[in-house]
C-alpha cells in the first residue's frame, strides 16, 4: 500500500562530498555557516520506514542490506512511518574504534563472527508526509534532533561542529579510532545530489577504480590492473598477503582469458580503492576492496 505518508521511496540517490585538498573555512558557503562532520569508515546507507512500519535498509547502489543488520533494522521501527535517513554502517571493534575491513564478516551465514554495528546518521530526507531535501540542512539536523530515539540505540548521529579548530583536532586525534577524515556542509544547503557542494578531506588521497584484471593465483591474486578515471590501466603494488583471498573471492567466476604477463582479465564489476602517487613516474598503491561496492550475497 502506497501513500501520501512516504513522500520519499528508497533507492535514494545521495549526495556525495567531492575531495579538497584543505578544510574549508567556517563562512565559506554564503548560506548559513560550515558544518564539520567527521567522516566515518563504513558503507553508506539509507535507511527508511514504509507504510505500516515496514523497514528497509539499502546501499547506495541499492542493494537490499536489510538481512545482514537486524539490529538496524529494529532500531528504525522507533521512527516514524515516512522516516528517510542517510549515514554510513560502521563495524565497532575493540577499544569502540570503527574498522571498514570488519563489516566484510556481514557477508557470512555465522552471526557468531559479525561485529557490532552502528548506523552513524548525518541528514534527514523526508519524515511523515514531507519531502524535507529541498530544506535547509540547518532545519532538517533540528528535525533529526528530535526523531532519534534515545540511547541506548545503534542509530547515533554523527559527531559534527561549526568549530573549524575544533574539526581540526578531531582530524588529528580520531584517527586512531577509524575516522578517516572530515566532511564539510553549509548549514543553509538543501540536499541536491551532485550539487550541493559538499567537500571531504581526507587522510589519504584516494580513488574508487575497478579492476580490469589480476595477475598471480586466481584464488589469492598478487597484483590487480584498475581502469583509472581518465581511460588508463594501471597496475598496482604487490597486495598484502591478507588482501589477497578477498580480492579473490570478489573475481571467482568472473575470470576471463589469458592476457599477456600472466594476467587475467576480470569480467566483472569490482571495485578497488588505491592511491595514486603523485610523482613523475605515476604509482598505485592497492588500499582495499570496496566490500561495499559488491553485489551483497555471502562470501
Amino acid at each position: 500500500m502506497v501513500s501520501d505518508e512516504v513522500p520519499v521511496r528508497p533507492p535514494v540517490d545521495v549526495v556525495r562530498p567531492v575531495a579538497a585538498p584543505d578544510v574549508p573555512g567556517e563562512h565559506h558557503w554564503p548560506s548559513g555557516p560550515t558544518r564539520y562532520e567527521i567522516k566515518a569508515d563504513g558503507w553508506r546507507a539509507v535507511g527508511a520506514v514504509l507504510e505500516e512500519h515496514r523497514t528497509v535498509l539499502l546501499s547506495r547502489q541499492g542493494t537490499n542490506l536489510a538481512p545482514h543488520f537486524p539490529e538496524i533494522l529494529d532500531a528504525l521501527r522507533h521512527c516514524p512511518v515516512g522516516t528517510v535517513l542517510d549515514g554510513e554502517l560502521c563495524a565497532v571493534v575493540e577499544g569502540g574504534r570503527m574498522d571498514f575491513d570488519a563489516l566484510a564478516s556481514r557477508r557470512g551465514r555465522d552471526r557468531r563472527s559479525w561485529p557490532p554495528v552502528v548506523f552513524v546518521v548525518f541528514d534527514l530526507l523526508a519524515t511523515t508526509g514531507q519531502d524535507l531535501r529541498p530544506r535547509p540542512l540547518q532545519e532538517r539536523l533540528e528535525r533529526l534532533g528530535a526523531l532519534l530515539p534515545p540511547p541506548p540505540t545503534p542509530l547515533q548521529p554523527v559527531l559534527a561542529t561549526t568549530s573549524r579548530a575544533e574539526a581540526l583536532a578531531w582530524y588529528e586525534a580520531l584517527r586512531p579510532n577509524g575516522v578517516e577524515g572530515l566532511v564539510a556542509k553549509g548549514l543553509g544547503t538543501p540536499y541536491i545530489p551532485g550539487r550541493a557542494g559538499w567537500v571531504k578531506i581526507r587522510h589519504t588521497l584516494t580513488v574508487d577504480a575497478p579492476i580490469v584484471a589480476i595477475a598471480g593465483p586466481a584464488a589469492r591474486p598478487t597484483h590487480v590492473t584498475v581502469r583509472l578515471a581518465d581511460g588508463t590501466e594501471a597496475e598496482t603494488n604487490q597486495l598484502a598477503t591478507a588482501q589477497r583471498p578477498a580480492v579473490g573471492r570478489a573475481v571467482a567466476g568472473a575470470l576471463g582469458t589469458p592476457l599477456p604477463g600472466g594476467r587475467r582479465r576480470v569480467n566483472a564489476e569490482v571495485i578497488a580503492e588505491v592511491a595514486v602517487g603523485t610523482t613523475r613516474h605515476r604509482t598505485l598503491r592497492f588500499v582495499r576492496l570496496r566490500e561495499d561496492l559488491l553485489p551483497f550475497y555471502d562470501r
